[in-house]
């Protein structure tokens, strides 16, 4: 019969989806000790794809309460809360500060990325003037004002020099 309980492995009080690799489980747990802000990637474990998520993968580790206590990712010291991590989707995790890189799927890729001019600038109600996109395997993922803040987001990703079409 399989419980609830043993869909965890438990490190130093904290339940991680059986799913987990022992490094990520370490790897956020020295963190979630000493404090460390991160940025976590999430993708695929079984190709090590980056899904380039944006929202909801910077912060400080934390835990929920209860008793099946899972791993929280708090936006800042301030916050009292935060959203549970899905830890057995972790592919990469870097510091926040200087983007040293703690832990990598062996096979770590976020596909092909590049930056092209838009055909026509689309100008939003706010006034924003979107000029260059973000394509990602062939689809456009993110729109931008300028060439140098679609680098500045991608640098932020922590994914490679683009290339310019």
């Amino acid at each position: 019969m399989i419980t609830e309980q043993s869909r965890y492995r438990i490190a130093n009080g904290t339940s991680y989806d059986v799913r987990t690799p022992e490094e990520v489980v370490r790897v956020l747990e020295q963190a979630r000790l000493n404090r460390i802000r991160l940025h976590i990637s999430l993708g695929d474990t079984t190709t090590g794809r980056d899904w380039l998520e944006e929202n909801d993968v910077y912060g400080y580790v934390g835990r929920s309460m209860g008793p099946i206590k899972v791993p929280l990712l708090i936006a800042n010291r301030r916050s009292l809360g935060g959203g549970a991590v899905l830890d057995h989707c972790v592919v990469r995790i870097r510091k926040c500060a200087g983007g040293q890189v703690l832990y990598q799927h062996p096979d770590y890729h976020f596909g092909t990325l590049s930056i092209q001019l838009k055909e026509q600038a689309v100008e939003l109600p706010d006034g924003w003037l979107l000029s260059v996109d973000v394509i990602h395997n062939g689809s456009v993922h993110a729109s931008f004002e300028s060439i140098e803040k679609a680098c500045r987001w991608m640098d932020k990703l922590g994914v490679a020099a683009p290339i310019l079409l």
